[in-house]
């Protein structure tokens, strides 16, 4: 994909080999159906990928058909890639307080999708409308802050949000921003995600 032209960004990393992406899904899922007490098919050795071992900002996020079972990550890279998509497959799969936590019975109907992150950098606009016409639909991830108030969508998000003015406003309220009043004064942060699921 080529970058817009409003923007400057530097290129994206290489994306993750098949074979990483398909054990980082599986590991997730075996994660998953221990910590609910299942019985997990042998995960196998993980490719050598020395990314596997690098400190990460990773989303593990479960479906059901189009429902979010729940979605939890981090912005922040303190674990290796391998063990932040254990740890936040299990969060997202039983802890999100948002979504009713599913049982056992219903693991094989959910999907993982996974989603590993560059590091968010400011963006040079400023206000929700200089940032709203900055983003690049179906690419961008954001982080809006004002004062304490943040909030971050990852790029998946503009599936069910496809222009910038929806993604925008829909973030503003899950960070509750008084978006009239406060508008000039929010900032942004914008980041790219690497995303793969298991098949649906």
């Amino acid at each position: 994909m080529s970058l817009d032209p409003r923007s400057a960004d530097p290129p994206l990393p290489a994306p993750l080999p098949a074979a990483v992406r398909r054990w980082l899904l599986a590991s997730a899922r075996d994660a998953l159906t221990q910590a609910m007490g299942g019985r997990s098919s042998p995960l196998g050795e993980p490719p050598d990928d020395p990314r596997l071992d690098r400190p990460a900002r990773v989303f593990v996020s479960w479906h059901e058909g189009s429902r979010l079972v729940g979605c939890i990550g981090t912005l922040v890279p303190e674990s290796s890639l391998r063990d932040a998509v254990r740890y936040f497959a299990v969060q997202a799969g039983l802890h999100d307080p948002r979504t009713p936590t599913p049982h056992l019975h219903e693991l094989p109907r959910l999907r993982c999708e996974i989603s590993v992150l560059t590091s968010p950098e400011p963006m040079a606009e400023q206000g929700l409308d200089s940032i709203t016409a900055a983003l690049v639909p179906g690419r961008d991830g954001l982080v809006l802050r004002d004062g304490d108030r943040r909030a971050v969508f990852l790029p998946v998000v503009w599936h069910s949000l496809p222009t910038p003015a929806q993604f925008v406003a829909a973030l503003c309220r899950k960070a509750q921003i008084d978006a009239p009043r406060r508008g000039p004064l929010v900032r942004g942060e914008r980041f790219f995600a690497e995303e793969f699921a298991e098949p649906a």
